[in-house]
């Protein structure tokens, strides 16, 4: 998809959302808030902007590597409250990493990540994928 369609169809779905004309999914929130860098299809812009795939799933299975997936700035700035990013990030492993079985994020659990600032996303990225 081009990144003018890209951006056509977030405007649309934004306009959707603000006149109340559709209720937001996870899907919908991935599309407003996330695909501008990680694409419609998680493909992401390597090297700065990862795709989504085994490695996010690697990450969703340690205590650090959850941590990080609610702490990277996309994630953490976005303008959705915690059980909303919860059903953004359950929607990514299930859907675009296509994952058999994996741990559902909880509301709760992005309330307790979310306030922590990264300071270096690639580095911390980096140093977990390292360790798993």
């Amino acid at each position: 998809m081009s990144r003018q369609r890209q951006l056509s169809v977030s405007l649309l779905l934004l306009a959707l959302l603000v006149t109340g004309n559709c209720q937001a999914d996870p899907r919908s929130h991935y599309l407003i808030h996330c695909m501008g860098c990680h694409l419609a299809d998680g493909s992401g812009q390597p090297p700065d902007v990862p795709a989504f795939g085994t490695d996010t799933l690697a990450l969703s299975q340690s205590p650090g590597g959850r941590a990080y997936l609610v702490q990277v700035p996309g994630a953490s700035q976005a303008p959705l409250d915690d059980s909303e990013l919860a059903g953004v990030l359950n929607w990514i492993l299930g859907d675009l990493v296509q994952a058999a079985q994996y741990d559902a994020f909880t509301t709760e659990e992005i309330s307790r990540h979310r306030s922590t600032v990264l300071l270096n996303p690639v580095g911390s990225r980096a140093a977990l994928l390292a360790t798993d």
